[in-house]
């Protein structure tokens, strides 16, 4: 038998891969030395992609943020099997669009699988939406009191605290999918506060109430 010590390691474990149906969150990073993500065309080169893979058979991407070398996406599958396929496939299209827009003619963007953890209960569906829509004031890249971040899918999402009213969304068609799932789609549910900072356990420690305007 072969020694296991001879095998790659991987700082992501195989048990992240959790066997779901329903609400995951997605933290994919891109491999250290390649330029910053939170750039206007950059950004929109993730949005291409983002709004071309957002939905398939048994997958759908429902809310994102970028940060400087990662992607938080709150994804909805109906198994294991869904969201690997589905992640391949939008992978596949970030990796293709970053690519050409930094003019690499080939070369892996991803430095590691992408870990995934199941969110099933209202509590950490609730905590899990907080912390990808707001996850720009957790690394104090985007405090305005007044505006989602603009390098999140915040901008289409109907569910802020007191509406859209204020809030300027863009005309394109948006690059995230219908959210199908109770918790994420009742309307009573849904009052997030544009202010709320995630902490660095959000999803651990941080009270229900801190999360959401009262």
């Amino acid at each position: 038998m072969k020694s296991t010590g001879a095998r790659s390691r991987s700082s992501v474990p195989h048990s992240a891969r959790p066997e779901l149906r329903g609400v995951c969150h997605v933290v994919l990073r891109v491999r250290r030395g390649l330029p910053w993500l939170r750039t206007p065309r950059t950004y929109r080169v993730l949005e291409r992609a983002f709004r071309a893979g957002k939905e398939k058979h048994g997958f759908a991407l429902v809310q994102f943020s970028v940060q400087g070398d990662h992607l938080h996406l709150l994804i909805e599958a109906q198994s294991k099997h869904a969201l690997a396929r589905g992640m391949q496939g939008l992978m596949i299209r970030i990796a293709k669009g970053l690519n050409r827009y930094w003019r690499r003619r080939r070369g892996s963007v991803f430095a590691e699988r992408y870990f995934a953890r199941a969110v099933q209960t209202a509590k950490e569906i609730k905590r899990a939406l907080a912390y990808v829509l707001n996850n720009a004031r957790k690394h104090g890249v985007w405090s305005s009191p007044t505006a989602p971040d603009p390098f999140s899918s915040g901008r289409w999402y109907s569910g802020w605290f007191g509406g859209l009213r204020d809030i300027c969304r863009p005309h394109r068609a948006p690059p995230v999918a219908p959210a199908r799932d109770m918790y994420l789609s009742m309307p009573s549910f849904r009052c997030l506060s544009l202010t709320h900072v995630p902490g660095p356990r959000a999803f651990e420690r941080e009270p229900l109430d801190a999360l959401f305007t009262p």
